[in-house]
């Protein structure tokens, strides 16, 4: 019974020790997250130059479709 008690006690020490090991993985993911920000903005934006792109190709194509007509 004694081992049982054991057991679960160190389950219960682990369970309780995942947070603070998450924090502590998380404080070391988020400083190289920080220094993408920059590359992050300047990525979304040429996406969106490429957006807006396609879309007037897309209209460009409709609308001479429609002259030849």
């Amino acid at each position: 019974m004694g081992d049982y008690v054991q057991y679960f006690n160190n389950l219960i020490a682990t369970i309780n020790d995942i947070p603070n090991k998450l924090m502590g993985l998380l404080s070391v993911i988020q400083a190289p997250i920080q220094h993408l920000t920059n590359t992050l903005i300047v990525t979304n934006i040429l996406l969106g130059l490429l957006v807006l792109t396609s879309i007037a190709n897309v209209y460009m194509l409709w609308r001479n479709g429609q002259k030849r007509h």
